[in-house]
């Protein structure tokens, strides 16, 4: 065996781009391309399809599948010194699967089997340390960098949910066992190795269109936008990327009574430019919960029109009697066509101020859109209000504040939303932090709490102090003097205000990370919209953790 930094100074490789090769829908193109213009790196089973320049794998039982092949189809094979196996690191290093996989003991005697120690397991300095990843890719990504690559390409790295079908009889052992709810997070984590080592990187062959779905919300209602989008992944085999909008810069009208209703009511006036006036994308109040294939909503046509909506013809059972409810067009639910909506939420606001329409008017009817380019062509089924019907209803919609089912246990449908919670906490798709904090600002019932056990990498911790005045009550201290009562919530509010500073703290140093490397695949419009609104996030950041 050599290890990846000698390896990396022997390896005489062609000044050629890199292509990753992986097993998701568009590696089915794979005989249309000449691969020769590459130094192909295959991931995981694809070693099983084509000859290779490197074959990396992280689990062993990649090894123990294409044992019979591998020498044949690989020049070189490349591994972590410890690999995983059943999705968990394994005690065992490569040589001590000499014996069980002959293959490996073949490769190394002859120098093809090189390996490498994960980022943070390695001693300090070590060249040969390499970052981890949500998937394969991504640690690729990471080899690459450490490789001193700068030019990548990909084939059958795609999102979504799915295989192609050439590995159909994997995906029942191997697809999404990381438990993730969707391969997208990868995308995310190799932007920022991009951006962090200078590299480019793009598609070899453009998959379908993402899905770009925007959500406004603000720190109550991260939990409800967490589940949102969870069960968006679920649902879609499509690769999704999902904004939640937050602390953007809005201004606000003159007149009080023309002002918000909630911080983010004005976050949708900026999708199209958020979105660099390219392209669709789907709107979503945040109170949702999914349950059917967002491509279906995506695949409606436009045809004349620009914005397409729902319409609400009656009041559902448990609106009726209430005189808040109005039948007709509603907003909650709609898709854009960005390229040729031209908003610009000053100008929105202006209107406002110019009396030009009001407040209902823009929040209801949209008035800031030709009535001939507005169509309630979506289906009811993709904005049920208050009620589930199973095979039929697309999404619901949690429409009664007080009663939504993050806060109120006699919510009908809050066993439906809780198991969502649960899995979303399962899949490691909502932080056990944001929990935490929602039911300390008393936007979360603190029930909720005991689900957090759900979350693989949970280890524990007393039921925080609610702060807010009128928040759902903790559960009764049953046993405990009064004087012991007011003890451990001050010890719990004094742990809560300490953790909150570290939080914030990593918050903002993650934030000012990520945004880094988003803005680097924007189109130049999205870069300038980035560059408009990472300076308010951040303030905002430092003035929260300086209360």
């Amino acid at each position: 065996m050599i290890d990846l930094a000698t390896w990396r100074a022997r390896a005489p490789w062609p000044a050629k781009p890199w292509l990753i090769l992986g097993k998701g829908p568009t590696f089915s193109h794979r005989d249309a391309l000449d691969l020769s213009r590459f130094n192909t790196f295959a991931l995981n089973h694809v070693v099983r399809e084509l000859n290779v320049d490197v074959a990396h794998a992280i689990d062993i039982e990649v090894i123990r599948d294409c044992a019979d092949v591998l020498s044949a189809r690989c020049e070189w094979l490349l591994m972590p010194r410890r690999p995983k196996e059943g999705s968990r690191v394994s005690s065992s290093r490569l040589e001590d699967y000499f014996d069980e996989l002959p293959v490996l003991r073949e490769l190394s005697e002859a120098g093809r089997l090189v390996h490498y120690e994960r980022a943070g397991k390695s001693r300090a300095g070590d060249r040969a340390a390499v970052g981890g990843g949500s998937f394969s890719a991504s640690v690729a990504m990471n080899v690459l960098a450490t490789m001193g690559v700068k030019e990548v390409r990909s084939l059958g790295i795609d999102g979504g949910r799915t295989y192609s079908d050439t590995f159909g009889d994997l995906r029942e052992t191997t697809l999404l066992a990381n438990r993730r709810v969707s391969f997208d997070v990868q995308f995310e984590e190799m932007e920022a190795t991009v951006a962090r080592h200078g590299m480019s990187y793009s598609a070899l062959v453009p998959g379908t269109e993402p899905i770009r779905v925007f959500v406004g919300a603000d720190e109550s209602q991260l939990v409800p936008a967490a589940v949102l989008e969870y069960t968006v992944r679920k649902h879609t085999d499509r690769r999704v990327e999902f904004t939640t909008m937050r602390d953007l810069p809005v201004p606000m009208p003159r007149d009080p009574k023309k002002r918000p209703r909630t911080g983010f009511s004005f976050y949708r006036f900026m999708i199209p430019q958020l979105a660099g006036y390219e392209g669709r994308a789907v709107y979503l109040d945040c109170d949702m919960q999914v349950f059917a294939d967002l491509a279906e909503l995506w695949a409606i046509p436009f045809d004349e029109q620009t914005v397409l909506c729902t319409y609400q013809p009656e009041p559902p059972e448990r609106w009726k009697g209430n005189k808040n409810f109005k039948p007709g067009r509603h907003l909650a639910v709609m898709m854009l066509d960005c390229s040729r909506l031209q908003w610009d939420v000053h100008d929105v606001v202006r209107g406002l101020d110019e009396d030009r329409y009001g407040y209902t008017e823009l929040m209801s009817d949209l008035a800031i859109v030709p009535e001939e380019q507005i169509e309630e062509r979506i289906p009811v089924e993709w904005n049920s209000l208050e009620h589930y019907e199973p095979a039929k209803t697309k999404l619901v919609h949690y429409t009664q504040v007080p009663t939504q089912p993050w806060k109120n246990a006699e919510n009908p449908l809050r066993e439906l939303w809780l198991g969502a919670f649960r899995e979303a906490l399962a899949a490691s798709a909502l932080d056990p932090e944001v929990v935490v904090r929602g039911i300390e600002g008393g936007h979360i019932d603190p029930a909720l709490h005991a689900e957090l056990s759900h979350h693989p990498k949970w280890t524990g911790g007393a039921v925080p102090v609610v702060r807010s005045a009128g928040a759902a009550h903790s559960p009764v201290d049953g046993g405990r003097s009064k004087a012991e009562r007011k003890l451990a919530r001050t010890k719990a509010k004094l742990a809560g205000e300490k953790a909150k500073k570290v939080r914030l703290k990593r918050q903002r140093d993650h934030a000012r990370k990520r945004l880094k490397a988003v803005e680097s695949s924007l189109t130049w419009r999205g870069q300038r919209a980035v560059a408009t609104l990472v300076g308010a996030a951040v303030r905002r950041l430092g003035e929260r953790r300086a209360r």
